[in-house]
């Protein structure tokens, strides 16, 4: 039992998605040209995304579908006009980083239980 205890948090750790080599990519290229500083929403970094709009949180960390972020991308609204609609691998990759927490790492310490 003691080996499960250690093990599934390390899974867990090395499964993650990492917000600055998987996620802000994603906003990097399809987003922070309308939502860089303006539109009352920036995406250009961690801290921002999380501080949200001025409509208040994007994020509801752990909670994906329960996310504006999330739902403007996975229903197509957003990236607007003549842009081409977000990659399923993109919008799987936001959603596996809201429900794991929106961490901005993904590097943890693991307590070993005894």
């Amino acid at each position: 039992m003691k080996k499960l205890l250690i093990i599934l948090p390390i899974i867990s750790i090395l499964f993650s998605t990492d917000y600055s080599s998987d996620i802000q990519p994603i906003f990097d290229a399809n987003c922070t040209s309308c939502h860089g500083n303006s539109a009352g929403l920036n995406l250009s970094s961690y801290d921002n995304v999380i501080a949200g709009s001025n409509n208040g949180i994007v994020i509801n960390a752990g909670d994906a579908s329960g996310s504006t972020l999330y739902q403007r991308g996975e229903d197509g609204r957003m990236p607007a006009g003549d842009n081409p609609d977000l990659s399923d691998a993109d919008i799987q990759s936001i959603s596996d980083w809201i429900n794991e927490g929106a961490l901005e790492s993904s590097s943890s310490t693991v307590d070993i239980l005894y």
